[in-house]
C-alpha cells in the first residue's frame, strides 16, 4: 500500500524532505547525463547521415553552452535547421540561375552593338 502511494507521488512533500535540492538530485549530475543523451544523439545523427559534419559541429556547441534543456527541443532545432538549409540552397539556385541568364543578356547586348558599329564603321 505504501509503496503504491509512493509511486504515484505521495509522501514527497516539503514537510517530508530532509536534503536540499541539490542533495536529493544533483544539478551536476543531471548536466553530465543531459550533455550525454545530447551527444550521443548527434553522434548517430552524423553516422546515420542525417546531419552533415559542420552542422553537428555547431550543434555540440550549442548543446555545450547551454542551449538545449532536452533531446525534443535539439530533435526542433535540427529539423529546422535542416529546412532553413534546404530553402537556402533552393533560393541561391533561383538566383544563380538569374545571374546568369543576366550574364547572357549582357553579353548578347554588346554583340548586337558591336555588329550595328561594325555595319556603321563599313558604310563611312
Amino acid at each position: 500500500m505504501r509503496k503504491e502511494s509512493d509511486k504515484k507521488g505521495r509522501h514527497r512533500g516539503i514537510g517530508k524532505r530532509k536534503g536540499t535540492k541539490n542533495a536529493r538530485s544533483s544539478s551536476k549530475k543531471m548536466w553530465v547525463t543531459r550533455q550525454r543523451v545530447l551527444r550521443h544523439y548527434l553522434r548517430k545523427s552524423r553516422i546515420n547521415l542525417k546531419i552533415k559534419n559542420n552542422l553537428y559541429r555547431e550543434l555540440y556547441l550549442k548543446c555545450k553552452g547551454n542551449e538545449f534543456k532536452n533531446k525534443k527541443t535539439l530533435i526542433e532545432y535540427i529539423h529546422r535547421a535542416k529546412t532553413e538549409n534546404s530553402r537556402r540552397s533552393i533560393l541561391y539556385e533561383k538566383f544563380e540561375k538569374k545571374r546568369k541568364k543576366n550574364i547572357f543578356q549582357k553579353e548578347k547586348k554588346i554583340q548586337t552593338f558591336n555588329k550595328k558599329m561594325l555595319q556603321i564603321s563599313t558604310k563611312i
